[in-house]
């Protein structure tokens, strides 16, 4: 996999994974993802009139493998790597690469988006 589908399906599927969760706990009363809420937390009272934005963080392996008499390429490294070929001919190289970076992102608010909190102590 490339590492734009990782990033794509990664994001997509988050997405997909709050909204699906704001509606299965609805019924109990949660609030997944208020885009209004008020609150007093260490004696400071706070209030967001909008959407949170969240850093999505990406800690990603990337693999780029060498073959002699082949085509190389980069792609996301998920599992384990076997370093060495049976009944292959050439030469293969294989490099691992971390690639460490976050992606903001606004999830989608929940249907009854107003929250206030009691007080919440940290």
């Amino acid at each position: 996999m490339e590492l734009r589908e990782f990033i794509q399906a990664t994001l997509q599927q988050i997405v997909e994974g709050v909204s699906a969760a704001q509606k299965e706990t609805a019924t109990a009363g949660a609030i997944i993802n208020p885009s209004e809420m008020r609150f007093t937390q260490n004696g400071q009272y706070n209030e967001f009139n909008h959407a949170m934005l969240t850093q999505v963080e990406f800690d990603v392996g990337l693999a780029t493998t060498d073959k002699k008499n082949s085509a190389e390429g980069i792609g996301v490294f998920l599992g384990s790597i076997n370093l060495g070929t049976k009944n292959a001919t050439g030469i293969e190289n294989v490099a691992v690469t971390r690639v460490k970076f976050s992606v903001p992102i606004v999830l989608p608010p929940s249907a009854s988006q107003k929250c206030s909190a009691p007080n919440l102590k940290s």
